[in-house]
């Protein structure tokens, strides 16, 4: 190349730069893309996207069904920000492992394809840190404080936020705290309402990508089940697969083979659906009927599987559907709180001699919430959780300084077995195990316990410490509201309802794909904790073959 060609390219090319002041054009120019759709990053088959890239915002969040071109986006906000705006970004995703792997499959590829950008990083051999000039990304696992310290940036990117701890999300917020202009961008497919990136989501602007009908020409959006006619009768039935979408507003059907067409930019927009909302939080929401790459009978394959699966339903419904979900039976309601409630009060049933079947739960915290329960076994002993009815004495909460105050409860209620969460103060739960030897034990929730086993461990200690299955003993107690197997007290706190309706049950993929059941909450949960306690107290309680007064236990 002779210096005059070399000096009208760069010429050309600095009049260009100077036009890429908006990140959708400048990703227009400057990424370039492997398969599915190799070459200029293109809006043809994602023009939800083009708006979403140039929001002005101070916080933009995405609540979306999986596949829906987000995670580019992302990535081309955090090049834009260092290239055209010179300042540093904090890239977060769940894990360490998922931020090295991130780094080498998503960003690393991207600069691969683009010569242009390849040339601006100065240093891209460290997986967690790339370098342009003096302007960095940064590339975080969200657990563990110390990969979020000490990096004071002016843009700040969550991705996948439903899969990240809350404090850890708050710790990678304060890194923005340095700059006067700054933004946030965080997107994930939902979990459960109220939770991650739905709490998010209808904290702002609650946007839906409209278009205009080619039928009728009205305007109108892409919802389940409205606009997805489903044929055939199952998963397995041929003719699934001439499902085909139509217009909520006329019935008509839209082929899937002109949706470039019907959803190009010129004929779409993002449209508020609130108004009482702070306009510097923009939030949208996306779903899969959009997709290009997904057609309908797919969408109507993944509706079938549901029916009989709940792990699908939920996955349909997060990933397919981009909305919170909670299975049927998945979260203690009003209804079943009401229908447990009985005509007595909390110190009614104070006992007055051995023989009744009583334990304590304790979940420690700020208070020490506390649940006393009398079980009356129905049926033989092969499970006596599942095979008793339970009736709640007392419920209350004190202070976390005082365990004195459970040994006076221990004595008055004549407790055959408590279990206490190990931890904060787990020597204060030593202690008073301790002091009622064979009639207290600490809790914890490990990971790779099965079932209901009750691993004990530290027996010699005096304080036994139980190793169970969070998830299976949730089920167990959270299980007698919905089969109607405990009864309540009428004085019963509000506190006490709102917290055993904070666990809902619902599932994820491990890292083989198996779908997994776990508790997720989105409010305080204490007492359902304290409540599950006292139910794994039940059968060590039943081991006790001979019930003794423990009024004069030694202290």
């Amino acid at each position: 190349m002779d210096l005059l060609t070399e000096l009208q390219e760069r010429i050309s090319a600095g009049l260009v730069n100077k036009t890429l002041t908006h990140c959708s054009r400048w990703a227009e120019h400057r990424r370039i893309m492997g398969e599915p759709l190799p070459g200029k990053y293109s809006f043809k088959h994602h023009p939800w996207c083009r708006e979403i890239h140039d929001s002005r915002a101070s916080t933009n969040t995405t609540m979306k069904a999986a596949q829906m071109g987000m995670t580019e986006i992302a990535i081309n906000r955090a090049l834009f920000t260092i290239d055209v705006l010179k300042k540093d970004v904090l890239y977060v995703l769940p894990t360490a492992i998922n931020a090295g792997d991130f780094a080498k499959a998503r960003f690393n590829t991207a600069l691969t394809y683009s010569d242009y950008l390849k040339e601006i990083f100065t240093d891209t051999n460290t997986s967690g840190l790339k370098q342009a000039g003096g302007v960095c990304l940064y590339i975080r696992g969200s657990r563990g404080d110390s990969n979020l310290k000490s990096i004071p940036v002016a843009v700040l990117i969550l991705d996948e936020l439903d899969e990240m701890d809350p404090k850890q999300i708050h710790l990678a917020k304060e890194r923005l705290s340095g700059h006067k202009e700054k933004s946030i961008w965080q997107i994930s497919t939902p979990t459960i309402p109220d939770k991650g990136i739905h709490e998010k989501y209808i904290e702002g602007t609650q946007e839906h990508y409209i278009f205009k009908c080619p039928r009728c020409g009205r305007q109108t959006e892409l919802v389940y089940p409205d606009c997805l006619e489903i044929i055939g009768e199952s998963i397995t039935d041929p003719r699934v697969h001439e499902s085909f979408l139509k217009c909520r507003e006329c019935g008509g059907r839209l082929e899937h083979e002109t949706k470039t067409e019907w959803l190009s930019d010129a004929n779409c927009e993002w449209v508020p659906t609130v108004t009482d909302c702070d306009e510097s939080h923009r939030s949208f929401y996306i779903n899969q009927l959009y997709s290009y790459a997904m057609m309908p009978g797919e969408i109507a394959q993944a509706h079938f599987h549901g029916l009989g699966d709940e792990a699908a339903q939920v996955e349909f419904n997060n990933s397919k559907l981009g909305l919170p979900y909670v299975p049927d039976g998945g979260q203690v309601t009003d209804d079943e709180l009401k229908a447990a409630v009985r005509d007595y009060r909390k110190n009614d049933q104070r006992p007055t001699g051995p023989g009744r079947l009583i334990t304590m739960g304790v979940d420690q915290g700020a208070w020490n919430h506390i649940c006393i329960v009398e079980y009356f076994v129905t049926g033989g002993q092969y499970d006596i959780n599942a095979e008793s009815k339970a009736k709640l004495l007392w419920e209350g909460k004190r202070d976390a300084s005082d365990f004195k105050e459970l040994d006076r409860l221990m004595r008055e209620w004549q407790i055959l077995a408590c279990v206490i969460d190990a931890r904060p103060q787990i020597n204060d739960a030593r202690r008073f195990a301790r002091r009622f030897p064979g009639y207290v034990w600490l809790c914890t929730y490990p990971v790779g316990v099965a079932g209901k086993e009750l691993q004990e461990a530290d027996a010699d200690s005096g304080a036994p410490i139980l190793k169970v299955d969070r998830t299976n003993w949730l089920d167990a107690s959270q299980g007698r509201f919905h089969s109607g197997r405990i009864v309540l007290p009428l004085d019963v706190s509000l506190e006490f309802k709102d917290n055993i309706k904070a666990p809902i049950r619902t599932y994820k993929r491990d890292d083989l794909g198996n779908a997994q059941a776990i508790y997720l909450n989105t409010k305080p949960d204490h007492y359902a904790h304290a409540f599950n306690y006292a139910e794994i107290a039940l059968p060590l309680a039943a081991g006790i073959t001979t019930s003794q007064d423990i009024t004069d236990k030694v202290v």
